[in-house]
């Protein structure tokens, strides 16, 4: 898949202990990790130096037509975050799911407005 990419954009694709991580964990196939990119910065996670990595998916930020070129928009825009995580330089990672949950109706519900109505 072909993702359109702007010319100062500063994300990447995921790194592949990342990607794997994920994979893992999450059991998520790897055609649509490909479509996923992040933004990698420096900083410390239990007093350990580690490349942090913020996970966002291109796709669903041109559905909701918005423009995300570094880190500080990824940030204004929160409900784009899907996953974070740091690898350290031992190597090891760690990812943490920061999908939003889905919206559920519950099945076989009564809308009590409808029953307001028959009554009346």
């Amino acid at each position: 898949m072909h993702l359109p990419l702007r010319p100062n954009a500063n994300f990447k694709k995921l790194p592949k202990p990342i990607s794997d991580e994920i994979r893992r964990r999450f059991r998520m196939l790897p055609e649509y990790l490909d479509t996923l990119r992040c933004f990698e910065f420096t900083g410390t996670v239990n007093g350990k130096q580690v490349k942090r990595i913020r996970i966002f998916s291109p796709i669903l930020v041109k559905q909701q037509n918005i423009t995300i070129t570094d880190l500080s928009d990824l940030e204004k825009h929160p409900n784009m975050l899907l996953f974070e995580g740091y690898i350290d330089r031992e190597g090891e990672t760690y990812v943490a799911d920061r999908r939003s949950p889905p919206h559920i109706v519950k099945k076989n519900t009564i809308d009590t407005r409808l029953l307001e109505q028959k009554t009346e």
